[in-house]
């Protein structure tokens, strides 16, 4: 993230700010869309549960690529995805899903990160397959090629007004604008608690936007009357202090440091740039044999 800092001092259980669920990026936004929400409930009645994150990550990268070309319907996201790491290096967010194979065989393959890394790709080429067959016509429709949108179309049953099919590839920036959602919600995305007990994801812009630290200063949790997301202060906090989330528990058991990294991107407390540590074989990501 970003980094956030207190401007002046703040008490205990004070809160800090607040976000309306409306300025949030939920499924709710995915499935009420008004051209394929009923395609993305569709794929999720099918995908299950999994298929959630396929749609978020879906109609993230349609309204980034809408909103980044300018292009007819361009995105109410506009704004909130400038400040998301779409790409590698922005904001300096390292990800797998942004390196290329070569890399990830070169410096991955032995590690306790290989099979989860490659895992990660291969589910995301899968959604992206997914996801071209649902919007690829659509953006290529917006960005003014002249190709057949699909769904009914009465031109298309006249001749001289049918439009050539759209091609089977995805529309140019298609691939890296799902691997960039897919990262965002790796990387950004909280639970979002549902009435009937289940969870699905959200991004809650400016929360997102802090540092995590395993002795965080600020706690968060969502209103059940109107679904805004509170974050107060865990204790006194003085001025000119930076505001710090725990993204996971460092002790949990099944985070250990190398999945922080195929997660999130970074290892907690570590500075040095993670391909040095993987060519130098470091603890973190290859286990070492005892000496006897």
């Amino acid at each position: 993230g970003f980094g956030a800092f207190t401007s002046g001092e703040v008490k205990e259980d004070e809160i800090l700010f607040e976000i309306p669920r409306k300025a949030c990026l939920t499924l709710e936004a995915a499935t009420n869309d008004d051209k394929f929400g009923k395609a993305f409930n569709s794929l999720i009645e099918k995908a299950g549960p999994g298929g959630n994150t396929v749609v978020m990550a879906g109609y993230m990268a349609k309204e980034y690529l809408l909103a980044k070309e300018d292009a007819t319907g361009s995105s109410a996201w506009s704004a909130y995805f400038d400040t998301l790491p779409w790409e590698r290096g922005i904001n300096g967010q390292e990800h797998v899903l942004f390196w290329p194979g070569d890399k990830i065989e070169e410096l991955l393959k032995g590690s306790t990160c290989y099979a989860e890394a490659r895992s990660l790709r291969g589910e995301v080429g899968l959604a992206t397959n997914i996801m071209n067959k649902v919007l690829g016509a659509s953006i290529r429709v917006a960005r003014g090629e002249d190709v057949d949108e699909g769904g009914f179309n009465i031109n298309r049953m006249i001749p001289w007004k049918a439009k050539p099919p759209a091609p089977e590839e995805p529309p140019e920036g298609f691939p890296e604008a799902m691997k960039g959602a897919f990262v965002c919600l790796l990387t950004r995305a909280f639970q979002d608690e549902k009435e009937d007990g289940t969870d699905e994801e959200k991004l809650v812009p400016l929360l997102d936007m802090l540092q995590h630290s395993d002795t965080p200063n600020v706690r968060h949790a969502m209103r059940k009357a109107d679904g805004t997301v509170e974050v107060r202060a865990r204790c006194d906090i003085p001025t000119g202090t930076e505001l710090f989330n725990q993204y996971r528990s460092e002790e949990e058991e099944t985070m250990p440091y190398s999945r922080f990294f195929t997660r999130f991107g970074f290892v907690p407390g570590i500075s040095e740039d993670m391909e040095n540590l993987l060519e130098d074989k470091s603890s973190i990501f290859y286990p070492q044999k005892a000496e006897i």
